[in-house]
C-alpha cells in the first residue's frame, strides 16, 4: 500500500477509505494470506492498520521507507540525488529509521491485541543483527524483514541475525518467540503516568533516605556504620 516510485500509491496508502477499499478488492480474491505494507507517511498509524484489517487482510508490515530528501550540494544549489539537476523525495531506510519503526510497531501491535487478535505483523525498518529483530518481537511483531541490510551485506547477513537472536533467547532462557513476542509493550504508559510515577518513586526513595538518617547518638550501629554515615552526609 506504499512504494515510493509512484504516486498513486503512495496517496493510496495515506488516506484510510482508500486503503479499506483496495484492500477489500485484493482480499475477495486473493489465494494466499494477504498483508498490507503500510506507509510511515502518516500521522496516526493506527488509522490505516484498522483499514486494512477491518477490509480482511491477515496482517499488515510496517514500516516502508521515509519520505526525504538527503540534502542540498552547496556548490550546484541542486537537491540530492541528482539526475541530470533534478530530483524528488526518496525512501529514506536502514538504521536510522529503526527508532521510528519500532514507535509505529508498538503502536500497531497495541490495536491488534486489542481490535484484532487473530491478526499478525511484520516490523520492518533497520534490522540487520539478531538484537534489531528481538526489539520488533518485544514489541508485538511476529516476524521481522530485512532490505537494506541485505543490499548492503548480502544473504550471509542472515546467519550472524539468527545467531544473535539465538543468544539473546538462551540469554533470557527464551524458548519460543512467543515467550517474549510483545513483553515490552506494558511498560509503555502516558506523559502524564510517567510524571506521577517518578513523583512517586521520589517521594518513597526520600522517605526512605530520611529513615536511615541518624537523629541520636544511641542509634548508631556498628553493622550500618557505613551505609549510616552516607545518608547523613547526603542529607
Amino acid at each position: 500500500m506504499d512504494y515510493q516510485d509512484v504516486g498513486w500509491d503512495l496517496a493510496m496508502g495515506e488516506d484510510s477509505e482508500i486503503l479499506e477499499e483496495v484492500c477489500g478488492w485484493v482480499t475477495q480474491v486473493a489465494k494466499v494470506p494477504v498483508w498490507a505494507k503500510l506507509t510511515p507517511n502518516v500521522t496516526h498509524i493506527e488509522d490505516p492498520t484498522r483499514a486494512a484489517l477491518r477490509a480482511g487482510c491477515h496482517g499488515v508490515s510496517a514500516i516502508n521507507t521515509i519520505r526525504s530528501v538527503i540534502g542540498v550540494d552547496l556548490k550546484t544549489l541542486r537537491p540530492e540525488p541528482s539526475v541530470e539537476g533534478f530530483t524528488t523525495p526518496g525512501g529514506y531506510s536502514c538504521q536510522a529509521v529503526r527508532p521510528i519503526a519500532l514507535r509505529m510497531c508498538m503502536e500497531i501491535s497495541q490495536v491488534i491485541r486489542k481490535e484484532f487478535s487473530d491478526r499478525t505483523l511484520s516490523g520492518i525498518g533497520g534490522v540487520e543483527t539478531g538484537e534489531d529483530a528481538a526489539q520488533f518481537i518485544l514489541l508485538g511483531a511476529d516476524t521481522v524483514q530485512v532490505c537494506t541490510g541485505v543490499m548492503k551485506a548480502g544473504y550471509g547477513c542472515i546467519h550472524p541475525m539468527m545467531e544473535g537472536l539465538l543468544a539473546f533467547m538462551e540469554q533470557h532462557g527464551f524458548e519460543s518467540l512467543d515467550d517474549y513476542k510483545g513483553h515490552s509493550l506494558q511498560y509503555f504508559t502516558t506523559h502524564a503516568d510517567l510524571v506521577r510515577i517518578q513523583a512517586e518513586a521520589r517521594a518513597a526513595a526520600k522517605a526512605e533516605h530520611g529513615a536511615r538518617m541518624i537523629t541520636k547518638d544511641a542509634e548508631w550501629s556498628g553493622d550500618d556504620f557505613v551505609k549510616q554515615t552516607d545518608a547523613l552526609s547526603r542529607g
